[in-house]
Order: structure tokens, then sequence, then C-alpha cells
């Protein structure tokens, strides 16, 4: 893929941005919602119908009678709704219920901030760039860099490899947002994190050279031009 394929790549965000939004509020959603899932359970028939009517409406998303009726069984079943409802989120932004989709996955985010505050803050700022608030997301993006602080000390917190993909969100952001000095120094802060060879950076550049995209030629290209 050449330099121009891959900036186009890169900048795409109107096409890639719902998987960047939503996979991971999805995973986050889902997995801290099982940990806390109550014991106590719901009816087991009301359980089941709603298990029912949920994998009939993801297998035809747009069909708005079966939705809601999702929508009720769900209701019915407070632990389901919890534990579906950023997939159910995602399924709604893929198809023409954004509004309605962006406010069920930032309930969701938020209410598993507490156990995972960095990714669920990276999964908001996705939300940011799903309705093209761009400046927003940056200082999010920002502010989220501040908090975790040194990447190879943040593990426990939040894991280097979310840093360094923060790191290339404050980047593409400031390259949509035509700030040439601040791309230029993302750039630069992101090439001298890759240039350590850490087990994060190696993991980004191998995710980029599977779409056949040289990251570090890219980074020094867009560096010629600024």
């Amino acid at each position: 893929m050449d330099i121009v394929q891959a900036q186009n790549w890169l900048m795409n965000l109107s096409e890639r941005k719902k998987q960047i939004a939503m996979s991971v509020a999805s995973v986050i959603a889902g997995i801290a919602i099982l940990i806390a899932y109550s014991q106590s359970g719901p009816n087991a028939l009301k359980y089941a119908e709603a298990e029912e009517i949920y994998a009939k409406w993801v297998a035809a998303p747009g069909d708005d009678v079966l939705y809601q009726s999702m929508q009720e069984a769900i209701r019915n079943v407070p632990a389901l709704q919890k534990k579906y409802e950023a997939a159910i989120a995602q399924k709604l932004i893929n198809t023409d219920k954004l509004s309605e989709g962006l406010v069920m996955a930032n309930r969701s985010l938020t209410r598993v901030k507490e156990e995972v505050p960095f990714h669920a803050t990276y999964a908001m700022t996705s939300l940011l760039i799903e309705q093209g608030n761009y400046q927003e997301a940056l200082e999010n993006a920002v502010a989220l860099k501040e908090q975790m602080g040194n990447s190879f000390q943040a593990e426990q917190k939040g894991g280097s490899l979310l840093y360094v993909h923060n790191l290339l969100r404050i980047a593409c952001l400031q390259q949509q947002l035509k700030n040439r000095p601040g791309e230029k120094a993302a750039w630069e802060e992101l090439e001298a994190l890759l240039s350590t060879k850490s087990r994060p950076a190696q993991m980004l550049l191998g995710s980029f050279s599977e779409k056949q995209i040289n990251l570090s030629q890219y980074i020094a290209e867009r560096k010629k031009t600024l």
C-alpha cells in the first residue's frame, strides 16, 4: 500500500469510526457487566423469552417491530439489559438509529467507567468522533494521555497498548483539524515511542503491517509535509 493509500486509510474516520467507537465499548461493557452480574437472576421464563427475541433482533436489526418487542422484553430483565446494552448500541449505530445508539452507548460506558476508566474514556472519545466532534475528541485524547502518564507504568490502570493507540489517535485528530504544529509534535512523540521497540510499539506496527501499511514510513512522510 503506497503512502497516499495509507493516508486515506488512516484519515478515513467516517468509514471506520463505527468500528472504532463500538467494538471497544462492547467488549468493555460486556466484560464488566458479566463480572458484576447479579446472582439472584430474573424469572427463568422471562429471561429465556428475552434472550430469544434479542437473538431474533440481532439477525434482523432493521425490523422496527422486532426492535420494539426486544426493547420491552429486555426492560423486563434488567440484568440482560445491562449485559447487552453495548451490543445493542453498536447495532443501532450501524443502522439508522445513530442518536439512540449513542445515548445507549454513553450510558453503558458511564456505568463501567469505575472498573475500566481509561478504556471507557477512550471509547467515549470514539463516540465523539462518531458525531464529528473532532476538537472535543482531541481535547479528551490529550487529557487521557496526561491521566495515564508514563505508558510503561500504566499497565495496572489501563495498559500501555491503549496509550500507544491514543497517541496515534491524537496525531490523526490533529491532522483532521489541520493543526500542523500539533500534528508534527504528535507524530514525533509517537515515533519516539515506536523506536523503543517495546511490545506495545511492536503490536501497533504489526497491526498496520497486516494491512500492508508501513506506519513508520507514513509518519516520516507526514513530517516532511509539515
